[in-house]
């Protein structure tokens, strides 16, 4: 069973990570800027949200390919909460296997951005 933890922990602004059987994942209290209708026009505020990253072992979320990555946001809330606890318990049950088949660190090179090309220097 995946365990996240109470709505205060992320209130005060703690990061939380864990892994279940290979499914990494990571709870992050932020906040992200959306429109404001009661501001007028082109008004924006800020809103507190709960990020989820899910992604498989063995390497740190930076190392490992953003296609094996998946990002959720729920709102900062008891329900919010609820729904990243609920989001987890799915990915997880959705594809045990995977979770449970993955390669070693041993046996797989971490993920590395592409190199930038290089601009034609025969000018």
């Amino acid at each position: 069973m995946i365990f996240v933890p109470l709505l205060h922990y992320f209130k005060c602004k703690n990061l939380y990570s864990g892994n279940e059987a290979g499914m990494r994942y990571l709870l992050t209290p932020t906040k992200h800027t959306v429109p404001d209708p009661e501001g007028g026009e082109g008004a924006e505020k800020e809103e507190a949200i709960l990020a989820v990253d899910i992604w498989p072992d063995p390497w740190a979320l930076d190392k490992t390919d953003p296609a094996l990555r998946r990002h959720e946001e729920f709102p900062l809330s008891d329900e919010g909460r609820a729904a990243a606890a609920q989001c987890l318990e799915e990915a997880y049950n959705a594809e045990p296997d995977r979770w449970k088949n993955l390669p070693s660190i041993l046996d797989c090179e971490p993920w590395a951005p592409p190199a930038e090309p290089e601009e034609d220097k025969a000018e």
